[in-house]
C-alpha cells in the first residue's frame, strides 16, 4: 500500500512539473514572437516620402522620393520642382527649376548618409525694365525680354531622418556652363529728327542677372527640407 502511494505521489509531481515546464516554453515562445512583431514594425522601412525644400536652387519647393529594393534599399530616384520670382529694380526674373536623379543611401533602412546624383534645369524669363538701347542710329531706353535655360549635373551629399516625419540636408555642387552675358530683345521709344516720339524694336548685350547661389561655372546646392514617409 504505502509503495502504491509513494508511485502515485511520484507521478503526480512529474505531471506538474512537466505542466509548468510547458507553460514557461510556451510564455517565452509568446514573448519572443511578440518582440521580433515589434521588431519588425520599427524597423520597417517607410518606402515613400514628399516634402519641401528650402534653400538654393529650389528657394522653396515641392520634393518626392521613393526607396526601391534594389542593392538592398540603397537606391532612391528622387524629383524636385519649384517655381519662384526674383525680382529687383533693373530686373523681374520668372525662375522655374526641376531636377531629378537617385541617392545612394550607405545604410539599407532608408535613412542617414546619402550621396545623389541628380540633373538639374532652371528656365528664367527675365524681363529687363529699363535698358539703353541703339538701333539704326536711334537711341532710347525700354523693356527688353528674354528665355534662357540652364543645364547642371549635381552631386550632392545628404542625410535624412527616419520616421513618419522625416527632415533631411544636403550641400553640394551643380557642374554646368552659365552665360555671363545674353542678348535681349525688346522695344524702345526714342524722338526723331522733328521731336516726334517714335518707337522701334532694338537688340542689346546684357550682363546675365544675379541668382542667388548662381554663377558662370554652376550653381550651389543646399537646402533644408521636412515633410511626411510612409
Amino acid at each position: 500500500m504505502k509503495n502504491i502511494l509513494v508511485i502515485s505521489f511520484t507521478l503526480l509531481c512529474f505531471v506538474s512539473y512537466g505542466q509548468e515546464l510547458e507553460e514557461e516554453v510556451s510564455n517565452e515562445i509568446t514573448a519572443t514572437s511578440f518582440q521580433e512583431i515589434d521588431s519588425l514594425e520599427v524597423y520597417k522601412i517607410k518606402r515613400v516620402s514628399v516634402g519641401i525644400k528650402l534653400g538654393i536652387p529650389n528657394i522653396a519647393g515641392f520634393s518626392a522620393e521613393a526607396i526601391t529594393p534594389i542593392l538592398g534599399n540603397r537606391i532612391a530616384p528622387y524629383i524636385d520642382f519649384s517655381s519662384f520670382p526674383v525680382n529687383t529694380d533693373e530686373t523681374d526674373l520668372d525662375l522655374k527649376y526641376i531636377e531629378f536623379g537617385s541617392n545612394f543611401y550607405f545604410g539599407d533602412n532608408g535613412q542617414g548618409f546619402y550621396v545623389g546624383v541628380g540633373f538639374g534645369t532652371l528656365n528664367t524669363d527675365i524681363v529687363f525694365k529699363n535698358i539703353k538701347f541703339e538701333e539704326n542710329g536711334n537711341r532710347g531706353r525700354g523693356t527688353g525680354r528674354i528665355n534662357t535655360k540652364i543645364n547642371t549635373t549635381n552631386l550632392k551629399l545628404g542625410i535624412k531622418t527616419g520616421g513618419h516625419v522625416y527632415f533631411r540636408l544636403e550641400v553640394g555642387y551643380g557642374i554646368g556652363t552659365i552665360p555671363k552675358e545674353i542678348t535681349v530683345n525688346g522695344r524702345f521709344s526714342y524722338e526723331d529728327s522733328n521731336g516726334v516720339t517714335q518707337e522701334s524694336n532694338g537688340t542689346e548685350t546684357e550682363e546675365f542677372p544675379s541668382i542667388p547661389g548662381v554663377n558662370d561655372k554652376g550653381v550651389l546646392v543646399g537646402n533644408f527640407g521636412f515633410g511626411i514617409s510612409f
